[in-house]
């Protein structure tokens, strides 16, 4: 009995094999196409090399999805003015609204610096009831800058008695040196 084109189509359609292959399976089992699939699953697994690939990531990147989503709603904007919650929003939503408004992203950032300097209370609130306090984050930069900035105006030599212009003479003292690191 002769291999059709039918029977290779038909065994590259269910295992996505090569033609060459699909020739072969049909060859060793006389033309049997059933006989044929079980044979290339028994030597390459339950479903084909390509089935198994896309059907795997698929899966996995739907669980990450999901997975995220999760955290999303779980994890929560807070703000706060003298203990009393202003407002009290997933982050997920948060972003849906950004992102609908893109347009008006840089009234975000206004909106954000102009609640901080209120005196609102922001914060994050993760799921395993960790936060993160914004408000702490970003004074602990300010105060890292303002004190880089007043040991940056503090150069050596501009001290009064320290000038060299002011000291004709030489005093026989080492020079100061100011050093300044930003951590």
């Amino acid at each position: 009995m002769g291999i059709t084109m039918e029977q290779i189509d038909e065994i590259r359609k269910r295992t996505n094999c090569s033609y060459q292959e699909a020739k072969e399976l049909l060859d060793q089992h006389d033309g049997d196409l059933i006989e044929a699939v079980i044979a290339f699953e028994k030597k390459h697994g339950h479903k084909s090399k390509h089935h198994s690939y896309s059907s795997d990531k698929n899966h996995r990147l739907g669980k990450k999805v999901k997975e995220l989503l999760q955290k999303g709603f779980v994890t929560r904007l807070i703000i706060e003015k003298e203990e009393s919650t202003v407002l009290n929003v997933p982050v997920n939503i948060l972003l849906l609204v950004m992102f609908i408004t893109m347009p008006v992203f840089w009234l975000y950032i206004i909106l954000s610096i102009t609640i901080y300097l209120m005196g609102y209370k922001i914060r994050i609130k993760k799921e395993e009831g960790e936060e993160v306090n914004i408000n702490d984050i970003v004074d602990g930069i300010g105060s890292k800058v303002r004190t880089a900035a007043e040991q940056m105006r503090e150069k050596p030599g501009e001290k009064e008695g320290n000038n060299p212009k002011n000291n004709s003479k030489d005093t026989g003292k080492k020079d100061d040196y100011n050093e300044v690191t930003v951590e």
